[in-house]
Order: C-alpha cells, then structure tokens, then sequence
C-alpha cells in the first residue's frame, strides 16, 4: 500500500510552522486588496493585525480558486512520487476550488487508478485544521487513502464553526449575502451569527442587535451544541479582535474540561471572506 499525502489550502488557518512539522502540502489562494493581487502565502504584509487595519479601510476585496492546473501539478508531482494523495481544505458549499480537486482528481485517477481522494470539509478555517491532522495521523498509521476519505468527508469528524463578522460589507463584497441585507444590517447594528448547513454553506444562526449578543449568542450555543467534557482542541479565531477572543477563550476555559484553547488570527483568505473584527469559535459537536 502506497503512503498517503495529506495536502489542504490556504483556508486551513494552520501557520506555516505547523504545516512544516506535520509535512502537508498547502496551496495558496490569491487574495486581491485594493486591485493588488498577491498568494495569500507570499503576501508581503506579515503582521496580521497590521493586515486586518488594512482591509478595514479597503474598497475592495476578493480571493480566488485555486485553478485546476495547479491541482494537477502538484497532485501528479506526489502521484509519480509513488503517493496516493488525499486532499481536504474550503467547504465545496463556499467555493470552487473543491470542485476544482476533484476534476482534476477524476481525470488524475484515469491514468494512475484511484489513487486521488478528494474530501469536503464542509467548513472553513480552523475547522478544516481539525480534519487535516486528523487525516495526517491517520496516514501515519499506515491507512490508505481512502479510509482517509471515509471517515472524514463530508464533515465525518463532526467540527463545527460559528462566527460574527465586525462588518457586513465584507460578506457583501464575498457574495455570502446581498448588498441591500448588508445595508440594512449596518444601519440597524445587526450582527448575523453564522453557521453552515449540511451542504457546507453559509447560513444564518441568529440576527443579534449589538456585538455583545452577538458574543452571547456563540457562548449559548456552545454550551448547547459543543462537546466540552472529551479531550481535545478548541480554536477562537478572530480578525483583529484579540481582547474580545481572550475574553473568549476565558469563559471557554471556565466552562470545558480537558480542552486546549488555542486563541490566533485567522488565515488572510478567509479573513477577506469574512473581514476584520470578526471572531470565531471551532470546535466539535455532542
């Protein structure tokens, strides 16, 4: 049985570090700031918080697939390695690129057999992290690429994401929502809490008015939804809202056991998607 590599996207959230010391291959996603299009990875403000100041004052924002060529290039480079691959990253319900995979995947696997698996997260960001170590140690054990895909497409992992943007606008411009509902939403102070449903699409928890019911809003439904007793991770992401996601993670710890709360930015691609001042709990379901 042929050893399986484990490669994710841009949207995955993890650092560079921790790509490097799980060996996983991540293709970036290029991020337009501004009419500036540069790779997510290779952007060249380093700083994240310097970034999300940035894009708060932008007039424009908007990120991209990952194209079928650069799938095929670097799922046949680890092919021709004498790898199978299995590759997990951005919701199919959110993006192309998932799409995108498994084209190219399905013309890959007329030449070599199957040995191209493509799985959909259903999520994004720190969610997608979840199953992409899952997947590497399940490599590590010696499981095919396959059983890889079995247990964790389509969300098989069950993680979840819950999250209240700072702005409107910049669901608006992703084209998450309308332009009129962002309107309105700013003019009235709404803040949407927002999940995804079964197929991996953004949708709407609950309106809050004001960002404190918002933060309450998430809290609740932790404490409703989320496994809090089983080791384990759990993430805060946010955009610019570090004191908020310290104040976070402070009543997660006071209300999980055995859990490692982990608080940091959000990656650069999705933080476009949903702008600054955003702020995000992952974790996994009862």
């Amino acid at each position: 049985m042929n050893k399986v590599k484990v490669i994710t996207d841009g949207c995955c959230s993890l650092t560079p570090e921790r790509l490097k010391e799980l060996d996983i291959e991540l293709l970036s996603m290029d991020i337009t700031v501004n009419g500036e299009t540069r790779s997510s990875l290779n952007y060249p403000i380093t700083d994240p918080e310097e970034f999300y100041k940035i894009l708060e004052e932008s007039e424009s924002c908007s990120t991209s697939c990952i194209n079928n060529y650069t799938f095929e290039e670097t799922f046949e480079k680890y092919l021709k390695l004498g790898f199978d691959v299995f590759y997990i990253g951005l919701s199919g319900g959110m993006s192309c690129t998932n799409n995108n995979a498994k084209i190219v995947a399905e013309e890959l696997n007329k030449k070599y057999g199957k040995r191209v698996w493509i799985a959909d997260s259903l999520t994004g960001s720190y969610a997608i992290s979840f199953s992409v170590e899952a997947a590497k140690q399940m490599a590590d054990e010696g499981k095919s690429a396959e059983e890889i895909h079995k247990a964790l497409d389509k969300n098989g992992i069950k993680s979840f994401a819950i999250f209240a943007p700072g702005d409107l606008k910049f669901l608006r411009k992703s084209g998450r929502i309308n332009k009129f509902a962002a309107s309105v939403g700013t003019m009235l102070k709404i803040v949407p809490v927002i999940t995804a449903n079964e197929k991996g699409e953004l949708k709407l928890h609950i309106k809050s008015i004001g960002r404190k019911k918002a933060i309450s809003t998430i809290e609740n439904y932790i404490l409703e939804n989320a496994d809090l007793t089983s080791p384990g991770k759990m993430y805060i992401g946010h955009t610019g809202q570090k004191e908020e996601a310290e104040q976070l993670a402070k009543f997660l710890k006071e209300n999980t056991k055995n859990k490692e709360i982990t608080v940091d930015y959000i990656d650069y691609t999705m933080g476009c998607n949903c702008g600054p001042k955003t702020i995000a709990v992952f974790g996994f379901l009862k």
